[in-house]
C-alpha cells in the first residue's frame, strides 16, 4: 500500500487553444489516498471565456505544478507565467506586462464548494478540474487597479485629448472650476 501512495503520474496537455486545454483529470488518482499528479503545460488562455474581459494574454500560459488527493478533495499547487495586454489608465494606450504567480486551491464535489468565496475552493466536473478558471482569476486579481504603461506616463490633455507622452498641446490650464472662483477673487484683492 505504501507503494501506491508514492505513485506519481505526469501528464502533458497539448490540445488546440480552447477552454478545455487546462483540464486536469484525477480519475487515475481518485482511488489512491494521497495519490499525486504532476502537470506541466503551455497553452493559450482566453480570460474572457471565464468572465475576465478586462485583460488579454498575448502569449500562452506556461504552468507547472502538482495535485494530491486527500479525503475526497484534490489540492492543486502550481506556478504560471504569461504576458498580459493592458490599457493604461492615464493615456489609454495598450501595453504588455509580464504576469506570473503561484496558486494553491482545492477542487471538491459541488455540494462542498464554498460559494461565499472565502476559500480557494473550486468545483470538480466529474473527475476533472479546470485550471483555466483558476489561472484567469489569479491573473486578474494580481493586476494593478490602475495599470500604467510607464511610471512617468503624462496621460491625456483634459481639454483636447492629446496624448501628452507623444506631443504637447497649446491648451491652457487656467480654467477654474466655478465653485472656486470666489477664492481666486480673494487672492487678487492685494
Amino acid at each position: 500500500m505504501l507503494l501506491a501512495l508514492d505513485i506519481c503520474f505526469a501528464y502533458r496537455y497539448n490540445i488546440s487553444g480552447t477552454v478545455d486545454d487546462m483540464i486536469l483529470d484525477f480519475s487515475k488518482i481518485k482511488l489512491i489516498p494521497g495519490g499525486k499528479l504532476e502537470f506541466q503545460f503551455e497553452e493559450e488562455l482566453d480570460p474572457a471565456a471565464y468572465g475576465f474581459g478586462e485583460y488579454a494574454l498575448t502569449k500562452p500560459v506556461s504552468c507547472q505544478g502538482k495535485a494530491q488527493h486527500a479525503e475526497g478533495s484534490f489540492r492543486v499547487e502550481g506556478r504560471y507565467h504569461s504576458t498580459a495586454e493592458l490599457c493604461c489608465s492615464r493615456c489609454s494606450q495598450l501595453f504588455t506586462s509580464p504576469v506570473s504567480g503561484e496558486f494553491s486551491v482545492s477542487f471538491v464535489a459541488g455540494t462542498q464548494v464554498d460559494w461565499d468565496g472565502e476559500q480557494d475552493v473550486y468545483e470538480l466536473n466529474g473527475d476533472q478540474a479546470d485550471l483555466g478558471a483558476v489561472i484567469a482569476g489569479e491573473i486578474f486579481f494580481s493586476l494593478p487597479m490602475q495599470p500604467l504603461c510607464r511610471e512617468d506616463c503624462r496621460g491625456l490633455c483634459p481639454h483636447c485629448g492629446a496624448n501628452l507622452n507623444e506631443t504637447s498641446c497649446s491648451c491652457r490650464d487656467e480654467e477654474i472650476d466655478p465653485r472656486w472662483e470666489k477664492l481666486k477673487d480673494l487672492l487678487n484683492q492685494d
